[in-house]
C-alpha cells in the first residue's frame, strides 16, 4: 500500500515537473521573440562563463519569493542594468544569471 502511494506521489511530481517545464519553455520562447524583435539572436549554445560572477542576492531572493504575476528585479550587468521578471515557474537562479549575461553580451556586441 505505501508503495502505491509513493508511486502515485512520484507520478504526480513528474506530471507537475512536466507542466513547469512547459511553462518555462513558453517563457523562453517569449524571451527569444522579444530578443529577436530587438535584433538580438539568443542561443543556448553560447558559452559565456559566469562561474566567476556570483549570483546577485536580489535575484536569489526574487526566486524564493516568486509570484504568479512576476516580480521585476533590477540587476547590474556589464556596466549596465537589466530588469528581469521572475515568475513562480521555478528554475535555477544560476542558469537565469548565465542567460542574462549571454543576452547582455549579445546586446552589447550588437550596438
Amino acid at each position: 500500500m505505501w508503495r502505491r502511494r509513493r508511486l502515485r506521489r512520484l507520478e504526480q511530481e513528474v506530471a507537475a515537473a512536466r507542466v513547469a517545464q512547459a511553462a518555462l519553455q513558453r517563457r523562453l520562447e517569449a524571451f527569444e521573440q522579444i530578443a529577436a524583435a530587438a535584433g538580438v539572436r539568443v542561443s543556448a549554445d553560447d558559452n559565456t562563463d559566469t562561474s566567476l560572477q556570483p549570483v546577485p542576492a536580489t535575484l536569489i531572493a526574487a526566486a524564493r519569493e516568486a509570484h504568479e504575476k512576476g516580480s521585476p528585479v533590477r540587476l547590474p550587468v556589464n556596466g549596465g542594468e537589466v530588469i528581469a521578471v521572475i515568475g513562480d515557474e521555478g528554475g535555477d537562479p544560476r542558469e537565469w544569471w548565465a542567460a542574462i549575461h549571454r543576452l547582455a553580451a549579445r546586446l552589447r556586441s550588437a550596438s
